[in-house]
């Protein structure tokens, strides 16, 4: 049963749940249909469940997750079965509208929860609930591709929506100066990094050096979301800087080759410098944490998790200049100019050659980690539930 009760500025529902011996101070219904199709390892999942939990167990805040009957438990690990609401989906366009438009508003209605938060970047038909909404990593509608709804209702989105969460301060000032609002409603939150990811030790280092390139440094790349243009782009430079340092220093890449990339690679004159492995090597960590540096060239639309296990694992990062990920890394990472296979090739030898600036890198990337923790994220999460200013 709910009950609540007038305390400033805002009406906070009490919960008593009698399987339970402790007070609800918040209630929060959350969309996790969106995490149901992104999946447990994408980066977005794993925040939003860390952040999620967190806020259960250090505030007493209580939880109902709507998914649809594609839910199967611990297909999300975090979420707990006696908080899921399962609910009917339709699929395709039509059933993303009627969830947005109907399914989520029926459901808020019956429950009246202090919070409603939407991980889709879109909001929910207009409702006497406050709504805070997590934007996809880039925000920008020209540049999301993953549901179709999202640029058509990014105006609605923002009238209704009452806090945002956003990946970078570029979208979170273009965010705001669309909607005309103010960026007090729009809060910057960071990626943190995989649990998995830790320094290794030097035996560790060496072992899978043997295991994966017969004992040589290796620059890592994930490139699991490459296209083949991109590909060339690396391989180009990995050839110029193969050229004029004549080292030994291998490339290991994640990711399954396309057809058109393996017949590239047939004719490649350092092919047998280039090692390819499946994605499931990035998930497990060990490998990109044993490399000579790590290339974030192809993530520009990832949340940044990537970059924050390079930091955790005490390994330096190149990225490319413009990108989303640059602007994460700051001075902590080498940037190199997009398109221009040379500017990478001379950084590439940057970072072999000059031994002070590796590890000026490394203890730059290491000292920004506190950013990426789950900590602040959380706090701000927090203060925006409890914004006086929050209207309901």
């Amino acid at each position: 049963m709910f009950y609540f009760y007038p305390v400033p500025d805002k009406i906070a529902w009490k919960a008593v749940n009698p399987r339970f011996d402790y007070l609800c101070i918040m209630l929060i219904l959350l969309d996790a249909r969106p995490l149901q199709f992104a999946g447990p390892d994408n980066e977005r999942t794993r925040l939003i469940i860390t952040v999620a939990t967190s806020l259960a167990r250090e505030q007493g805040v209580k939880w109902r997750w709507l998914v649809d009957q594609g839910w199967r438990p611990g297909s999300l690990p975090g979420m707990i079965e006696e908080e899921v609401l399962v609910r009917r989906a339709l699929p395709g366009r039509a059933g993303w509208r009627l969830w947005y438009d109907w399914q989520i508003p029926r459901v808020a209605k019956k429950l009246r929860p202090d919070w409603l938060m939407l991980t889709g970047g879109i909001a929910a038909a207009a409702l006497p609930v406050p709504q805070c909404i997590w934007m996809p990593v880039r925000s920008d509608p020209r540049t999301k591709k993953t549901v179709p709804l999202y640029a058509g209702r990014l105006g609605a989105t923002l009238r209704r929506g009452d806090s945002f969460l956003c990946f970078s301060d570029r979208d979170r000032i273009g965010l705001a100066g669309r909607g005309r609002l103010s960026e007090d409603k729009f809060g910057l939150v960071r990626p943190m990094p995989s649990l998995s990811a830790r320094p290794l030790s030097t035996v560790e280092r060496e072992a899978i050096k043997q295991t994966y390139t017969q004992g040589r440094e290796f620059f890592f790349a994930d490139a699991s979301a490459a296209d083949e243009e991109e590909i060339v782009y690396l391989l180009k430079a990995f050839s110029l800087f193969k050229k004029r340092q004549l080292s030994n220093l291998q490339l290991v890449m994640a990711g399954e080759p396309s057809a058109a990339v393996k017949e590239r690679l047939d004719t490649y004159k350092y092919r047998q410098d280039v090692h390819w492995h499946s994605a499931s090597v990035v998930r497990d960590g060990r490998l990109p944490a044993a490399a000579y540096a790590v290339l974030i060239l192809f993530e520009d639309d990832a949340a940044g998790s990537q970059l924050a296990d390079a930091w955790q694992t005490g390994v330096p990062v190149l990225v490319v200049g413009g990108t989303r990920v640059a602007e994460l890394a700051g001075d902590a990472a080498l940037a190199a100019a997009a398109d221009d296979p040379a500017s990478l090739s001379a950084h590439l030898m940057m970072i072999y050659k000059d031994e002070v600036l590796r590890g000026r890198l490394i203890e730059k990337g290491v000292s920004r980690l506190p950013e990426f923790a789950p900590g602040p994220t959380i706090t701000r999460l927090w203060t925006m539930l409890n914004s006086p200013n929050t209207k309901l």
